[in-house]
């Protein structure tokens, strides 16, 4: 053996190349048993997977609870329409039902009332007409006393009525 590599024969030639290979593949496989006696470092690496894994799962479960409660929000606005729309109608029928019905009642008090008026007025001698026509005068400037005072005059004969009927 010299130390000259051109001076090597063909065997030595291949026996230093197998003593590179089995070098490096020994240093492959002192390296692949290091990461495997590394416990720490493969916890460490594994947790990080596990973790990434858990947080892509909990944005994806995000995402779609916030995908379902907007369906939801604009279905339950949609109903509410509807509701609103229903009772709309339903109230404008009722009203119309109302005012039908109540039409010809209203007519016929607005007709026996108006002919009472002319009735009594007929009969009714001028100076009381005039003298009643003061009266509402009067009476329309206030309201709110009148109204008092007929709710007093009211009781009054309740009360009255009431102690007759006891004895």
């Amino acid at each position: 053996m010299s130390d000259a590599a051109g001076s090597r024969t063909p065997e030595e030639q291949a026996l230093t190349e197998e003593i590179e290979r089995t070098r490096e593949h020994l240093g492959e496989t002192v390296e692949a048993l290091a990461a495997k006696a590394d416990v720490k470092g493969r916890a460490q690496r594994r947790t990080a997977e596990v973790k990434g894994n858990l947080r892509d799962r909990a944005r994806a479960a995000k995402d779609k609870v916030t995908e379902q409660a907007t369906e939801l929000r604009k279905e339950a606005a949609a109903t509410a329409a509807r509701a609103k729309d229903t009772i709309e109608a339903g109230a404008a029928r009722a009203t119309g039902t109302a005012q039908a019905t109540s039409a010809p009642v209203r007519e016929q008090v607005t007709t026996g009332a108006a002919a009472g008026a002319r009735a009594v007025r007929g009969v009714t001698p001028a100076p009381v007409q005039r003298s009643a026509g003061q009266a509402v005068a009067i009476v329309r400037g206030h309201r709110g006393k009148a109204t008092a005072a007929a709710l007093a005059a009211a009781a009054l004969i309740l009360a009255w009525l009431a102690v007759r009927r006891r004895r």
